[in-house]
């Protein structure tokens, strides 16, 4: 049979038109009426203005852990509990550290009080002895002045040799130079101690006060606060167990920190940028939950090292993160399954069949 007499083949009409087909007659077998065409027509372009971009709820989780070891004495908080940021979530026995804080500052109080006692100088009973040595010594001036004197007197009559004369004369100096040795004394004793005894002293007492700040510090973090605010994810440790040092205590989920991530394709990307608002359908939530896109990664997702063809280019998909709104009377936690709604538009049906 030659060409032109054979009968003509129907073509095969594309993707779009064959799913209306298909969920036409699939309506139309079911009824058995020109309605139920109409409605399973209507049902079927519903459904596509109904398109969905699959992504997962993500939040921000802070690990709690403390600096130091010990035993749980006591968990202020319960799973699911919201804190808010400085709130105590759990205390750490501390009874060793109590200890060492009260030696510490009694090694402080004996610093400081030599310090102080340096600085004041001798006691006045020690100055009142010193004053009474001055008193003597100057009692024991005058009368070798006095016996100088008579001597002087006599030598000139020739009633005293000359040898003691110059006797007379060496004990007043003698008597002067303790009367000066007891001022000095007593200028020493009103002084107080030497500046480089006082320094010493006064360092001392510094590194007895860093000790107490030490240790004061060590005690506070036995009692764990709330770094921010939120609901507390999950307990790793109990109340009578031991917490090593930098192990995770608890998580706390961040309030307000839900969102959503989904990739769009690369044709659908400009509905998607920051700043644009998207439903998000959840399971179990009457109503979609309202989001607002945060950020859109500079980097596409899936690329091959080819040259891109239109048909390549648009299965390039895109990392997109939206912060979710908070939605009333429907719980959302990290992990679940989403959908991203999509408009109804031009292309919009065949980029979220190549996406899934």
């Amino acid at each position: 049979m030659p060409p032109s007499a054979r009968p003509a083949l129907p073509q095969t009409p594309p993707r779009k038109a064959r799913r209306r087909l298909a969920c036409g007659l699939s309506a139309f077998l079911r009824a058995g009426l020109l309605g139920g065409l109409l409605g399973g027509l209507s049902g079927c372009l519903e459904a596509q203005a109904e398109l969905q971009l699959p992504g997962y709820i993500e939040a921000d989780v802070t690990a709690v852990a403390s600096p130091v070891a010990g035993t749980m004495a006591q968990m202020a908080v319960k799973e699911g509990q919201a804190v808010r940021a400085g709130e105590t979530l759990y205390v750490l026995e501390s009874r060793q550290e109590e200890a060492r804080l009260a030696e510490a500052q009694a090694r402080k109080e004996q610093a400081e009080a030599q310090t102080h006692n340096l600085s004041k100088g001798a006691r006045e009973a020690e100055l009142e002895s010193l004053r009474a040595r001055l008193r003597y010594a100057k009692a024991q001036l005058s009368q070798a002045e006095a016996h100088l004197k008579k001597s002087e007197s006599l030598f000139r009559k020739n009633f005293v040799s000359e040898a003691q004369l110059d006797n007379e004369r060496t004990n007043v100096s003698l008597a002067q130079s303790q009367v000066e040795d007891a001022r000095a004394a007593l200028r020493a004793a009103k002084l107080g101690a030497r500046s480089d005894e006082r320094a010493a002293a006064a360092a001392q007492a510094s590194a007895a006060q860093a000790g107490v700040a030490q240790v004061e510090w060590l005690l506070q973090q036995k009692k764990v606060a709330a770094p921010v605010g939120g609901v507390v994810q999950e307990l790793y440790v109990r109340q009578g167990e031991f917490s090593a040092t930098g192990a995770t205590v608890l998580t706390i989920l961040h309030a307000g920190s839900l969102r959503v991530r989904f990739f769009v394709p690369n044709d659908l990307r400009p509905q998607f940028m920051p700043g644009a608002a998207v439903a998000v359908a959840i399971s179990g939530c009457d109503k979609p939950v309202n989001a607002r896109i945060s950020r859109v990664s500079a980097r596409p997702e899936y690329t091959q090292p080819m040259m891109f063809s239109q048909e390549l280019r648009d299965r390039l998909s895109f990392l997109t993160e939206a912060r979710l709104e908070a939605p009333a009377g429907c719980t959302v936690p990290p992990g679940t399954p989403v959908g991203v709604r999509v408009s109804a538009g031009s292309g919009a049906d065949k980029s979220v069949a190549k996406a899934s």
